[in-house]
């Protein structure tokens, strides 16, 4: 058998997507936490 260097691909786009996904995630809950509707436009126009 091989040594594993083509699961790289792979192995970086797992770790990749997973990071968006956690990220989205936490801007959600911080969003859905946000008390006032001034801070919560203020995080979704950036």
């Amino acid at each position: 058998m091989g040594n594993g260097w083509h699961e790289w691909p792979l192995v970086i786009f797992t770790v990749l997507g997973q990071c968006v996904v956690g990220a989205l995630i936490v801007s959600g809950i911080g969003w859905f936490a946000a008390k006032n509707d001034a801070d919560r436009q203020r995080i979704v126009r950036g």
